[in-house]
C-alpha cells in the first residue's frame, strides 16, 4: 500500500480511480477479499490516503468489469472471481492479439519496425535486470503496440478491458520462472513481425499466454 498511488514509475498515465481499481483487484486476487465480502469506501480511502470520490469511481469501474456488484442495503461486494475466469480472459486475449496481428500485416515499415525494436529492447532490459513487475509492464507496452499498429478502435476497446484484469493477475501470480518461459516466445513473435511473418507470429500467441496459467 505504501507508495502505491503516487511513487510507482510503472503507473504513469493511469488515472487515480484506475490505480485504485487495480489496488482493489489485486487484493481480491491475493485473497484479502473473497466473494461476498463488502468493500468499504471509507476503509480503502483511509488505506490510500485519498478521498472517497475516486474510490467510488474505482468501484464503478470494477462493477462494469463484473468484478464487484452493488447490493441493496449491503453496498459493494466482491463477485465470484475464479481461476476459470482468468482462463476465459486469457483465451479471449489470445484471439484479440491474433486478430490485431492480422490487421498489422501491411503496416510493418521502417518507422513501425524501429518502434517495435525500441519496445523489445525495453522488455529485454527489464528481463536481464530480473525486474518482474517492470518486465510485465514493458511486455504489456509491447503487445499494446500491436493494437496501435492495427489501428482498430473496437478491437482496442476489447483489448484494454481484458488486459486490465490480466495485468493484475500477472502481478500477483507470475514468478521469475513464468517470465523465463514467456520471454523467448515474445522475442520470437517480434522477430517474425520484423520479417513480416504474420502467420508464424500468430501461431506462437496461444503458447505465449496459456503457459502463463501453469
Amino acid at each position: 500500500m505504501k507508495d502505491f498511488l503516487f511513487n510507482n514509475e510503472h503507473r504513469f498515465g493511469e488515472s487515480l480511480p484506475e490505480q485504485i481499481a487495480k489496488y482493489i483487484l489485486t487484493k481480491i486476487m491475493e485473497g484479502s477479499y473473497i466473494p461476498g465480502d463488502k468493500i468499504v469506501e471509507e476503509k480503502i480511502a483511509e488505506e490510500l490516503k485519498t478521498s472517497r470520490a475516486p474510490v467510488r469511481e474505482a468501484l464503478y469501474l470494477l462493477q462494469v468489469d463484473n468484478i464487484v456488484e452493488r447490493i441493496h442495503r449491503k453496498g459493494t461486494v466482491v463477485k465470484s472471481f475464479t481461476t476459470e475466469d482468468i482462463k476465459e480472459y486469457t483465451h479471449v486475449m489470445v484471439g484479440l492479439i491474433q486478430m490485431a496481428l492480422d490487421m498489422t500485416s501491411h503496416q510493418w515499415h521502417d518507422e513501425t519496425k524501429d518502434t517495435l525494436k525500441l519496445k523489445l529492447n525495453a522488455v529485454e532490459e527489464a528481463f536481464l535486470a530480473g525486474d518482474l513487475i517492470g518486465y510485465q509492464m514493458k511486455s504489456t507496452g509491447l503487445t499494446t503496440f500491436f493494437f496501435e499498429v492495427a489501428n482498430n478502435k473496437a478491437l482496442s476497446k476489447f483489448y484494454y478491458e481484458s488486459v486490465y484484469i490480466l495485468t493484475v493477475f500477472a502481478q500477483v501470480k507470475w514468478t521469475t520462472n513464468t517470465m523465463n518461459r514467456f520471454h523467448p516466445k515474445m522475442k520470437l513473435i517480434t522477430k517474425n513481425l520484423m520479417e513480416n511473418k504474420i502467420t508464424e507470429a500468430k501461431d506462437i500467441v496461444p503458447a505465449l499466454l496459456l503457459e502463463t496459467l501453469e
